[in-house]
């Protein structure tokens, strides 16, 4: 878009507002990230092109060879040709590669860079960005590939401007290095409302995962508070199989709104990366926990903003609202207190709603 035409835009959105500000369409993020109404070439400061195709994956914990070996087999009918392997405590890497098959690849959960915990926590995604590329730098030893795992949330513009700016950072950090990124969708944003919101919660993480470049996809069961099974895994397999054959982080490439933010979250991540390398790295920031009041910060800053789009939400559904019951749970769904208060637990930004909506059922129920 040429610069007249964007001032044209600018002056039409404002006459359509009718007289009210232009600002009051912008939206910052609690990244200070500002979200324009419409972007121009202008807004592009610099580039980065993604051509990962994303492909679904799966996740198997390894404690019996046949049954491995029979579920492996299965999800190779279905076209799946990654698989991420959890050990069971007494089993050798070693032993386990001797009997995998030669046709897919296998990558044990030990040796990913599993980033996870920072977005469930509550980290931004400059900080999630930032962590990643600084615990990396903190390894002993890098193997020439390597695995990273990040936790995706519905936020989809941002989501997919987090990815590609990690990626941008990746391969400038490591140049001599490749990087294959596995996404999974994070807790943090689901509810145990009986509603589609969990649903498009997790498409709308996948669909982000995609456009951002991820090379790899675990499914991710909206009922979280349910047990893993093979049914669910199905259906979500399928999902993001359809989802992928339809979307390419190739087709954002150049996109002006994508470029600015992807852009915007890369220097945002470059300053804190700054700040972890002036604090004496990750792992002096743990044991002074400094790391966990970061983050804590940043979490309680969301709660509160949660919060109130809860409230409202609550408020104008009084009466209408379903939440799954303790019998219907199979997994504990709140976040467990820790007796080491410099630890980083997990913890969803409904729990505050659905423990209050829970203790009215017991005070029912005992009257």
């Amino acid at each position: 878009m040429i610069p007249t035409a964007a001032k044209r835009w600018k002056q039409q959105i404002q006459y359509e507002l009718q007289g009210e500000d232009y600002q009051s369409l912008i939206y910052t993020t609690e990244e200070e990230i500002s979200i324009l109404p419409f972007y121009t070439a202008e807004n592009v400061k610099r580039s980065f092109n993604i051509t990962t195709d994303t492909q679904a994956a799966i996740s198997l914990f390894v404690s019996d060879k046949e049954q491995t070996l029979k579920r492996i087999a299965f999800w190779q009918a279905k076209n799946i040709g990654f698989f991420l392997l959890t050990l069971h405590r007494q089993l050798k890497k070693e032993e386990v590669r001797s009997w995998l098959p030669t046709t897919s690849l296998f990558v044990f959960a030990d040796e990913v860079i599993d980033t996870t915990l920072y977005q469930n926590a509550g980290a931004t995604m400059a900080q999630q960005i930032a962590l990643t590329i600084a615990e990396l730098k903190e390894q002993p030893t890098i193997l020439p590939s390597i695995c990273v795992k990040m936790a995706i949330s519905e936020a989809f513009l941002l989501e997919i401007a987090k990815l590609r700016a990690l990626r941008w950072l990746l391969n400038e950090t490591f140049p001599t290095h490749t990087f294959q990124l596995i996404s999974e969708v994070s807790n943090r944003g689901l509810s145990l409302l009986k509603t589609l919101h969990n649903e498009q919660y997790v498409q709308l993480a996948y669909e982000a995962a995609i456009l951002g470049g991820s090379d790899y996809l675990l499914p991710k069961n909206p009922l979280f508070f349910k047990k893993s099974n093979l049914n669910s895994e199905k259906t979500q397999i399928a999902l993001i199989s359809s989802l992928c054959s339809t979307r390419k982080a190739s087709l954002l490439n150049d996109l002006y709104a994508v470029e600015a933010l992807s852009y915007e979250m890369y220097k945002k991540a470059q300053s804190f990366i700054s700040y972890i390398e002036k604090e004496g790295g990750i792992q002096m920031m743990k044991q002074q926990c400094i790391l966990q009041k970061w983050i804590i910060a940043k979490a309680h800053e969301a709660q509160k903003r949660f919060d109130k789009q809860c409230e409202a939400f609550l408020e104008a559904n009084r009466g209408k609202i379903e939440w799954y019951q303790k019998e219907e749970w199979e997994l504990y769904p709140f976040s467990k207190k820790s007796a080491d208060r410099g630890t980083l637990m997990p913890k969803r930004l409904w729990e505050p709603f659905e423990i209050k909506q829970r203790q009215q059922w017991q005070k029912k129920t005992n009257q």
